[in-house]
């Protein structure tokens, strides 16, 4: 299954909230690593990027859980889709305590708007329904709560979905350069380093969720141009 929740939260997790919606968060697969620049085929970016390591990124992978561990007051999160009138899980991610508050809220995904993001605390998990309390920045209190939640404030919301058995739950760890193999698909951040080559604050690798990466076309150039 290839991954939207990630991708969709862009930079919430690696940066702060004032700046990361001007980071792009794209899927790629590593071509090669040598310690401290990734190689990377990008559909997502319509090209091969070379990717430099920073001191303070960070590096994460998946963990498939069982659905049954998520217990109240976990932060996690879900992409959701319509099962007749009913939210369903196409997957779940148990986030880490240092991550709360990133990216919380329930809106679109944008690249299929007829879809949820929802992030926040769980409330309830019990007979395959889960519940995930959040705050948001459109409506009141209550079941017209929506949107990402604000710096400070915003309504209190709650929405639950049914948990799909064949739906990947995963715990997203803190990892090291091991991680890192050929082969192996990452959300990962974006940004223009010293002398306008391309580092990242953070990366996910997609162990349980990653799916495929359409490779760019083989005339585009072997590493992005500086970002202006």
């Amino acid at each position: 299954m290839k991954t939207a929740f990630l991708v969709a939260l862009g930079c919430a997790f690696f940066v702060q909230p004032a700046s990361a919606q001007d980071i792009p968060r794209i899927k790629a697969r590593i071509l090669a690593f040598d310690g401290k620049t990734l190689s990377l085929t990008s559909g997502t970016a319509g090209q091969s990027l070379s990717v430099g390591l920073i001191p303070t990124t960070r590096l994460m992978y998946e963990e498939k859980i069982d659905p049954a561990a998520l217990k109240p007051g976990d932060y996690a999160g879900a992409t959701l889709v319509k099962n007749g009138t009913k939210w369903q899980a196409k997957e779940v991610h148990l986030l880490p305590e240092s991550f709360k508050g990133a990216g919380e809220g329930l809106y679109p995904l944008p690249s299929a708007p007829d879809q949820r993001i929802v992030t926040g605390a769980v409330s309830k998990n019990e007979a395959g329904l889960l519940s995930i309390a959040f705050r948001g920045s459109v409506g009141t209190d209550g079941a017209t709560c929506s949107g990402r939640a604000p710096r400070e404030g915003g309504c209190k919301g709650e929405t639950s979905f049914a948990l799909d058995p064949k739906a990947p739950t995963v715990a997203i760890k803190q990892g090291d350069k091991s991680i890192l193999a050929v082969g192996k698909i990452v959300a990962i951040s974006v940004v223009a380093g010293p002398g306008g080559t391309l580092v990242t604050p953070g990366l996910t690798v997609e162990n349980e969720t990653g799916g495929e990466v359409i490779d760019a076309p083989p005339a585009k150039p072997a590493s992005a141009k500086p970002a202006k």
